[in-house]
């Protein structure tokens, strides 16, 4: 675990947690000429998720896989999600795990898991 990845010290500070929900961040990216600047954290995946709101963004993290089991070194997966224009989504274990679950079945079925 880095000292600097906020989203491993979260799981750290709560070990009882396999999930967490929040806002992207800002990051800073180097592109291929190698200037610097800030972007939304995951900003790619977003857009391909097509017109949206970025007030609607989210990341999920897990630190387990499909099975519950523990992802190995401690690794966290960031997953991009969108909510719904009035959703809001309870950041517990037991509301976020079936909808990782859910994501993950539908990525494996059409082959979108990589």
């Amino acid at each position: 675990m880095s000292r600097n990845d906020p989203d491993a010290q979260f799981f750290v500070d709560h070990p009882d947690r396999k999930a967490h929900i929040r806002a992207p961040r800002k990051e800073l990216v180097i592109d291929r000429q190698r200037a610097a600047h800030m972007v939304d954290e995951c900003e790619m995946e977003f857009r391909s998720l097509g017109e949206h709101d970025r007030d609607r963004r989210r990341i999920i993290l897990t630190r387990s896989d499909h099975r519950g089991m523990p992802i190995k070194d401690n690794k966290v997966l960031k997953i991009p999600f969108l909510l719904f224009s009035d959703e809001s989504v309870e950041d517990a274990d037991a509301v976020l795990l079936p909808i990782i679950f859910e994501l993950m079945a539908n990525a494996a079925e059409h082959g979108s898991a990589r």
